[in-house]
């Protein structure tokens, strides 16, 4: 055999070897195994894409998917017990971090939860709050419903609470007044059953949490981080393929998976999951730390979890950043070395060139004199960047506006949705009475004879004068004083019709004159028809209450909005009574704990640009607010010091240190932690305000920090 024909088979040896892995990914695939935390559906379905699709062979991964029957519980020692081990679970994580074990969040799939509330859509629960003493089922686990209810201020001790069967049958016949669930799954049950109901979601209260979040184990990201990436990227891909092929992959899931869901209830699922993904507005996978941070914030309101807990190595950082340490530490030596090159060469020419020292000098001359015109040139440019910055920084304070409407969003959602929520349900509750109960109302009352028809009257009227909302504790203690009371009358039977109806039409407060409604045949006709009347009565009120509370909050959002064409062209006259109170409004979720005293001394208005000094009222208030921990109270003065007008925003937090007094209103300065603040520091606020011929300062208090701000009079 030639020398030729031995180097070409060694040649096609070493391409076979070469190119043989890239064609067969299963030559050292890697075992991974994943926890699902419910059935097989499509709540799971990028899973399923990436495993059918062949992203994980591709990766060299050997994916296990394992169904869960009892939901959550165990995956999460099942995933810290051994590396190759991954789950989906949900904001408990945190919880189970704080605890100690080692849970590491690779990914967030849904950003908005889809956990709700289900109510009979004509029930006798008008709103959220009527939930008080009636029969709830919460799912385990599911959090954020109980801070919904807890910040609507509706405790669980208020509630009967029924074990949870995962049966929608239980709302469907009544056995339940509410039931928990998801809005991708449970509603198609009940629309199935022509069932109808209404869903209440914690978002419109501004608890906003994730839903099924992909994890791991910390030992798995440490020992393993290529297979950690690999798998990631891997499932990601995979829901990106789901959520945009939704009918294929409902089809392999029935067909290969499970046929325990029709494929109607898939394919419904899939299409209530899209805007909760949120696929086009937002990357599949995204977290925000700052979401997480709220997350801990509701569980410290229910006394879950303490506040502000250590969140490092609990967010997985796909592009870990790289540690340029040893490049600063080699440039920095390079320099260092340059210099002593330099001073040495300085000392050797020095001595060499003292002899034409006078020639130096002329040189020198001619060089400062070309460097004097190329000064001239440069300050001319500073000046011109000088004119960019400041149209920079009107841009940036049209850019804070829009940042303090993101941070206000929840609660203005929370106020304009709970008023709206409230206008909806009401209304219903009318359109039911005119359209079914009012003609069965009317022919009762028709039929009745002179003596009922006193009695109704009676009953009406004290029920009218008094709409007072008896909560569910207080409800019980009188059910049980009327039974005890009227012991021999059988129609005050503790759980009959007759106390229900006597209690929510406040017949009870008839005294002996109740004796008189009972006593005829009529009696429970008689309180239907007040308990009818009376209902629709106070939906007309509610209504007539969440509007106005709404017309309010819109009205203060297009006042801080609008600019108007005087304010735009600069300097104007401002009222900053009704400035201050427009940003109070704006702020009215994020006071429920603060205490305003407003000390308004004079009428004056003040000369400046309205929308630059909002935006150093707002950075204030903010600044309070946050000293404060959103806990405590806030002066707000406004009075005439000779011919200025001083605005002071006094609060009852920790107050400014006396070794940060003479930083605060330096650039850049802040001790606030990475991620909080507006940005509009307190030294963009000095630089606003001086240039409206104005001054800002910190002036001591006994107790927490005041800023104060002089303004000149506007000529009247």
């Amino acid at each position: 055999m030639g020398r030729s024909s031995v180097s070409k088979r060694f040649y096609y040896v070493f391409l076979v070897y070469l190119v043989l892995p890239f064609h067969f990914p299963m030559f050292g695939m890697e075992k991974v195994t994943l926890h699902l935390k419910w059935f097989h559906q499509f709540q799971f379905a990028g899973y399923y894409a990436a495993l059918e699709k062949g992203y994980y062979q591709d990766a060299g991964l050997d994916v296990e998917l394992l169904e869960s029957t009892v939901g959550i519980k165990g995956i999460h020692e099942k995933v810290i017990r051994s590396t190759g081990q991954y789950g989906v679970g949900s904001n408990e994580l945190i919880q189970e971090r704080y605890k100690g074990k080692p849970v590491v969040v690779l990914a967030v799939i849904f950003q908005h939860s889809p956990s709700v509330l289900f109510f009979k859509k004509t029930s006798n629960i008008q709103s959220i709050h009527d939930l008080a003493g009636k029969r709830v089922m919460l799912t385990p686990r599911m959090d954020e419903i109980v801070a919904y209810l807890k910040k609507e201020g509706i405790e669980l001790k208020d509630l009967q609470l029924l074990e949870h069967r995962f049966k929608p049958d239980d709302l469907i016949s009544g056995k339940v007044d509410a039931y928990s669930g998801y809005a991708t799954t449970q509603a198609y049950d009940f629309k199935k059953a022509g069932f109808p109901f209404v869903e209440y979601s914690p978002r419109v209260a501004g608890i906003d949490f994730y839903g099924d979040n992909f994890f791991t184990s910390e030992a798995e990201v440490q020992e393993h981080p290529e297979r950690v990436k690999a798998f990631r990227e891997a499932s990601l891909r995979g829901w990106l393929y789901a959520m945009n092929h939704q009918e294929e992959i409902v089809d392999l899931i029935y067909n290969k998976y499970s046929q325990r869901n029709p494929k109607e209830r898939l394919l419904f699922e899939a299409k209530q999951m899209t805007p909760l993904i949120q696929p086009v507005l937002v990357e599949i996978g995204y977290m925000n730390p700052g979401r997480w941070k709220h997350i801990n914030e509701v569980y410290s309101e229910l006394g879950m979890l303490p506040k502000n807990i250590n969140l490092k190595g609990f967010i997985y950082d796909p592009n870990p950043k790289t540690n340029y340490d040893w490049v600063y530490y080699t440039f920095g030596a390079v320099i260092l070395s340059l210099i002593i090159l330099g001073l040495v060469q300085w000392r050797r020419l020095n001595k060499q060139y003292s002899e034409n020292l006078k020639k130096q000098v002329e040189v020198r001359t001619e060089e400062l004199k070309q460097s004097n015109e190329y000064l001239q040139v440069l300050n001319q440019s500073l000046l011109n960047t000088l004119k960019e910055l400041t149209e920079a920084q009107d841009r940036l304070l049209a850019s804070e506006k829009l940042a303090v409407l993101g941070q206000l969003a929840a609660g203005m959602a929370h106020e304009l949705n709970t008023p709206l929520g409230a206008i909806v349900s009401s209304n219903f509750s009318l359109s039911d009475f005119l359209n079914q109960k009012l003609n069965h109302v009317i022919d009762i009352i028709v039929g009745f004879s002179k003596e009922d028809s006193n009695r109704f009257h009676s009953v009406l009227e004290e029920s009218l004068k008094n709409q007072t909302f008896i909560e569910g504790k207080a409800e019980r203690q009188i059910k049980k004083e009327l039974a005890s009371k009227y012991s021999s009358i059988t129609k005050m039977d503790l759980y009959g019709e007759h106390m229900q109806l006597v209690v929510e039409t406040g017949a009870f407060r008839l005294g002996d004159g109740l004796i008189q409604i009972l006593e005829s045949e009529n009696s429970l006709q008689i309180l239907e028809a007040v308990s009818s009347i009376t209902s629709a009565y106070r939906s007309n009120q509610i209504i007539s209450v969440a509007s106005e509370k709404a017309t309010h909050v819109i009205r203060a959002l297009k006042s801080y909005l609008v600019s108007d064409k005087d304010i735009l062209n600069g300097n104007t006259v401002v009222d900053l009574v009704f400035e201050i109170e427009t940003i109070l409004s704006l702020y009215h979720y994020n006071l429920t704990k603060v205490t305003i005293v407003k000390s308004y001394l004079t009428d004056k208005k003040c000369k400046g640009n309205r929308d630059k000094l909002n935006q150093v009222w707002i950075n204030l208030l903010n600044n309070a607010l946050q000293a404060m921990s959103y806990n405590g109270t806030i002066e707000i003065k406004i009075q005439l010091v000779e011919n200025l007008i001083k605005v002071s925003i006094i609060d009852s937090g920790t107050g400014v240190s006396e070794s940060i007094k003479g930083k605060i209103f330096d650039p850049f300065f802040t001790t606030k932690p990475d991620g909080e603040g507006m940005g509009l520091g307190l030294d963009i606020c000095k630089k606003i305000i001086s240039q409206m011929a104005g001054k800002i300062e910190l002036e001591d208090v006994p107790l927490g920090a005041c800023f104060s701000v002089w303004l000149p009079v506007a000529d009247t």
